[in-house]
């Protein structure tokens, strides 16, 4: 059998050695390396019940050489250092009850009622058939033949010849050493007795060591020390795996399995470097190992199921239309929640613009459940109010929809039922709620518009901003007094209390985004809303 010669480095100094260049294998027809093995041993001897002698222990010695996949040859020698005389098998009581020889044993023994205790050699020539060689558990089944003689003159002839078969199992521990079990039935002597052996013992096989030591190795026959579906020669040449450890790179898929059927890297626990190792995505996750994405939604494999807890085989984990990719990555949304800002629309349908107003989409935030900042979800604007949800007021009536809508019970797509809308600049003072003189102008045409429409009614809103520092309660309460503020200047200028009212929303109603650190000016304000002054509406302006 043709063994191949190739240059090695030791695993221990480098664990992934470069590729081998192919001047350096060398074919070597005539090698037997690795196929010459030793083989002793010890058994018992169990002789059928007519023969000479009793059952006995016996000592063995095998060399063996292993052919090719299939097929070993052996030769043993066996030694049984004692073995009693059987008269048992050979005598019988007559009818006077008188001891008596059997013919055949007289005649081999030579007329002789004894010979005594003596010893027995055998030597055998056996050919094994192997089921699977190069599996750690190898069974096989063996047949040959052989000649025994004994110390004393046990049969007629000098030799005996004989035939036998049986098998055995072999538990291969390494490349060098093997356990192995063996059981024969031998067919025997002038009688054709059927004697039966059974023995344990171990193999060496010579320099098979040299595989994972010797920096110039062959390789004669494809054993697989591992156990992991490579050959040794495979791992050492080819993969440059190490040939003793299954799973090299310890990501829990035998080396053989990586190579032949997943097609990962096996001196790489992370073949797509996604994060996760192989192992996990072919066991655990299902995803490709080969794959960083494998549903292809812009996020690694590893990301999704470490960092954002999303499906790696679903592009899109909550079904709101948004790869998991896009919502992360593009529009910072929640890729676990159809509707991040819980406004009664999915993220893909604020993102996409799936609704539309008179004819154009509308493609809101899906981080802000008021897009328009008028008071109203635009969940609730698209589904219920059927307003425009990028607009604050939808009907252009000067008021918000969400003041229409929550406050005023007026229809937000009729204009003709609006409220007279005011909102009053005036800047306070930090914490205070003192009214500045230059802001009286302002003042006092609202005022005007209240004197000339005596049955009208007004209530006076007062509204924050809000900073990362902001509390509520504090807020809600400044705003009331600087509300109840423009009240009493009202009442000071003739107008009944009876006809204002005044109130303060804190920062709950912004009519635009504030920063953290400095709010917006435009969120400081006071709006005044007077019922019963439609009439020459147009004839007023904002102060």
């Amino acid at each position: 059998m043709a063994a191949l010669s190739v240059a090695v480095p030791a695993w221990a100094a480098d664990p992934a050695p470069a590729p081998i260049d192919p001047d350096d294998v060398l074919p070597l027809e005539d090698s037997d390396f690795g196929c010459w093995y030793l083989s002793p041993g010890v058994g018992w001897w169990n002789l059928e019940g007519d023969e000479g002698l009793e059952d006995a222990f016996y000592m063995t010695l095998r060399i063996g050489y292993d052919y090719s996949e299939y097929w070993s040859f052996e030769g043993s020698v066996v030694y049984a250092p004692k073995m009693n005389e059987n008269l048992k098998g050979y005598g019988w009581r007559d009818e006077d009850g008188v001891y008596r020889l059997h013919s055949q044993r007289e005649s081999k023994s030579k007329g002789d009622k004894y010979f005594g205790d003596t010893w027995g050699l055998m030597f055998y020539g056996d050919a094994m058939f192997h089921f699977c060689k190069f599996d750690r558990v190898d069974p096989y089944l063996i047949f040959g033949a052989g000649l025994t003689t004994y110390g004393e003159d046990v049969m007629d002839e000098a030799v005996c010849f004989s035939v036998r078969a049986g098998g055995g199992l072999m538990y291969h521990i390494d490349d060098s050493w093997t356990l192995r079990l063996d059981t024969r039935v031998d067919l025997a002597g002038y009688n054709t007795e059927f004697n039966h052996t059974v023995d344990v013992g171990f193999i060496y096989r010579f320099t098979a060591d040299q595989i994972a030591d010797d920096p110039v190795v062959a390789v004669a026959v494809p054993v697989d020390s591992d156990g992991d579906g490579l050959t040794d020669e495979d791992e050492i040449l080819i993969y440059h795996t190490d040939p003793n450890n299954p799973d090299t790179d310890g990501d829990g898929l035998s080396d053989g399995d990586e190579v032949l059927v997943y097609k990962t890297d096996p001196n790489d626990p992370d073949s797509d470097h996604d994060g996760l190792k192989d192992g996990e995505e072919v066991l655990r996750y299902k995803t490709d190992p080969n794959n960083p994405d494998t549903d292809g939604d812009g996020l690694l494999d590893g990301d999704e199921v470490l960092s954002y807890k999303t499906d790696p085989n679903n592009p899109d984990t909550d079904g709101d239309g948004l790869k998991d990719g896009e919502e992360v990555l593009r529009y910072k949304t929640d890729p676990r929640n159809p509707d991040t800002d819980n406004d009664g629309l999915k993220d893909g349908d604020e993102v996409h613009g799936a609704f539309s107003f008179d004819g154009k989409p509308l493609v809101t935030d899906p981080l802000n459940p008021d897009s328009d900042y008028d008071m109203l979800s635009d969940g609730y604007e698209v589904l219920k109010s059927k307003t425009n949800p990028l607009d604050p007021d939808t009907d252009k009536g000067g008021v918000r929809d969400g003041q229409e809508v929550i406050y005023h019970k007026t229809n937000p797509l009729d204009p003709s039922d609006d409220l007279l809308f005011f909102e009053l600049n005036i800047v306070f003072d930090t914490d205070k709620d003192v009214i500045k003189p230059e802001f009286f102008a302002q003042l006092d045409n609202v005022a005007r518009v209240m004197i000339e429409n005596p049955g009208s009614t007004a209530v006076i809103e007062g509204h924050a901003d809000r900073r990362n520092t902001s509390q509520r309660g504090h807020n809600l309460r400044l705003s009331e007094k600087r509300a109840e503020a423009v009240r009493r200047y009202f009442v000071g200028k003739g107008i009944d209390a009876s006809r204002l009212s005044a109130i303060g929303y804190g920062y709950e109603h912004p009519k635009a985004p504030n920063d953290p650190n400095t709010g917006n000016l435009a969120n400081r304000r006071v709006e005044v809303y007077i019922d019963g002054a439609r009439p020459g509406r147009v004839n007023y302006v904002q102060p």
